[in-house]
């Protein structure tokens, strides 16, 4: 992908909201581009990871184990243009606030998709020398981070009430 459609791309991310085009171009030179097969295992449940991933185009499986098997816990996808996903098209945040192992599986979904993948030490080092565009990814992952709990919640105390 070419630089300049790179970061024009990452300008219509939830992750990368309210970033000005040189902090854009910026995180745009630390991005790997991963084509994933559909099936493919991007984050395996309870290894450490370092590496954040944005969904670019097409969707993830969000799995956890259970004494049942795999239970399915969230469906994360690339919007369609225009679109905002407020639970976020991005996964393996929470590498940048802790450095515990991963606590769910992530698997391209059909068809596969297009990640851009963000590794916490080049994130860190961009941080060091950008305030503001610290400020403004981690304030992004933590508003998703709440929005995913509540409707976490949301859906236990769903299940409570059923049950």
């Amino acid at each position: 992908m070419e630089p300049a459609n790179l970061v024009d791309r990452m300008a219509e991310k939830l992750l990368f909201q309210g970033l000005t085009r040189d902090q854009l171009t910026r995180v745009a030179e630390i991005v790997r581009v991963h084509e994933a097969e559909a099936g493919e295992v991007v984050v395996s449940e309870r290894d450490y990871g370092d590496t954040l991933y944005v969904i670019d185009m097409g969707q993830v499986v969000v799995r956890v184990a259970s004494p049942e098997g795999d239970r399915l816990v969230a469906k994360l996808r690339a919007p369609a243009p225009g679109e905002i996903s407020y639970a976020g098209d991005f996964f393996g945040e929470m590498c940048l606030l802790d450095l515990e192992p991963r606590c769910a599986s992530v698997i391209a979904d059909e068809g596969g998709c297009t990640l851009w993948e963000l590794n916490r030490d080049d994130l860190y080092w961009l941080f060091g020398d950008d305030k503001e565009l610290q400020l403004r990814i981690l304030l992004t992952v933590a508003r998703v981070l709440s929005r995913r709990l509540g409707l976490l919640d949301a859906a236990a105390a769903t299940g409570a009430s059923r049950g």
